[in-house]
């Protein structure tokens, strides 16, 4: 896919009209999702990493059934509510199914009830961003058409290698180096805006 025709929020505000959309934009919207919806589970349910492709592929079953059926109202919940409380039922359903889970009280699995603290609120959004930034960057730096070398560019300095080097290796200012690690930057953030709606 070498561009993005619909922002994830007209795709989700399509989506909850009920609107019959083409298997492109499905498909587009299977890999915006199931990226943030994957980090997601791996960070809250690390328990169940080992089942994490077949959780996700669950969800996103789950999710477009919910979506074709109408089912999904905006007035109630922001989307990225509605899909971590999915993911968590997803989850939850499957500890339980694991013996070794069996015995746990609901109260400890359940973080979407009316039990839990603003604390565990704050550190599920925390976890959200964080799942909407590493699908954002991925992306930006692998999907989105961007300059090979703008992205060797940022990669490197992700790795934490001096502005100067960089520079140096590729025969461009540090200036131009900030300039690329900026514009790669805003695209993420705008993006990571973009799923976390």
């Amino acid at each position: 896919m070498s561009a993005i025709p619909d922002t994830p929020k007209t795709l989700i505000d399509d989506l909850a009209r009920g609107e019959q959309l083409d298997e492109f934009r499905w498909r587009t919207f299977d890999e915006l999702y199931r990226p943030v919806v994957a980090c997601f589970l791996v960070q809250r349910f690390g328990s169940l990493s080992h089942e994490a492709d077949d959780i996700v592929q669950d969800v996103m079953v789950r999710l477009v059934a919910i979506l074709r059926e109408g089912k999904y109202e905006p007035s109630r919940a922001r989307f990225r509510t509605f899909l971590r409380v999915l993911v968590a039922n997803i989850a939850i359903d499957r500890l339980r199914k694991l013996e070794r889970f069996k015995q746990i009280p609901l109260e400890t699995l359940d973080w979407a009830g009316n039990r839990t603290s603003d604390v565990n609120l704050r550190f599920l959004d925390r976890q959200w961003a964080e799942a909407c930034y590493q699908a954002a960057r991925k992306h930006v730096l692998f999907t989105a058409p961007i300059d090979d070398n703008h992205r060797e560019i940022f990669l490197a300095l992700e790795r934490g290698e001096p502005t100067r080097d960089v520079a140096r290796r590729f025969g461009i200012t540090e200036a131009a180096i900030r300039q690329i690690r900026h514009r790669t930057n805003t695209a993420i953030d705008a993006f990571v805006r973009e799923l976390s709606d």
